[in-house]
């Protein structure tokens, strides 16, 4: 009984660390501040182009495809994607101990759970533009409806910010 309350009490013990200024930076640390930037400004980027595009229709009326509306929103498709496939490559050809621990096989290529399901969202997104663009000139404006060309685009937004709160909830502090 002696040995468990010891052992208890062990586990218990204070162990100080050093001070955050003096424990070595690792190279995870470095790029995850600029992942989690460059993926809130791609999140920011789609909202600010989603609402000015709704907006758009609404007042003005169906326009062109390059509006400044929708290269907001495929631009947010674009820096996410970027961002994702960065970390592939990242992950692929410069893995360190923790990095290759930390990342999914596909197809031969790795990276964070996060970072493909942003390049699935991103994918999708892109994809989903052509086939909006023939869907509006086809069948005119839907705002108030969800055409299949914007529930593919829908998805992919989801996809880049459930993929951006993979890659935070993974990310080691």
């Amino acid at each position: 009984m002696e040995q468990v309350a010891k052992a208890a009490a062990m586990s218990w013990e204070f162990r100080p660390q050093a001070p955050p200024a003096s424990r070595p930076r690792s190279v995870a640390q470095d790029t995850d501040f600029w992942t989690s930037f460059l993926m809130t400004a791609a999140m920011t980027s789609i909202a600010v182009g989603i609402t000015w595009d709704i907006s758009w229709h609404e007042s003005i009326g169906r326009d062109t495809f390059w509006t400044p509306a929708h290269m907001a929103i495929y631009l947010g498709g674009v820096l996410a994607g970027c961002v994702g496939g960065w970390l592939a490559i990242k992950h692929t050809f410069f893995p360190g101990s923790v990095g290759r621990d930390a990342s999914v096989g596909v197809f031969g290529a790795r990276a964070p759970l996060g970072a493909w399901v942003a390049i699935w969202g991103a994918v999708a997104m892109i994809t989903s533009a052509p086939f909006d663009d023939w869907w509006h000139n086809a069948y005119g404006l839907d705002v108030r409806i969800i055409s299949p060309p914007h529930a593919v685009l829908g998805l992919g937004m989801f996809g880049i910010s459930v993929g951006a709160l993979l890659l935070v909830r993974t990310s080691k502090p």
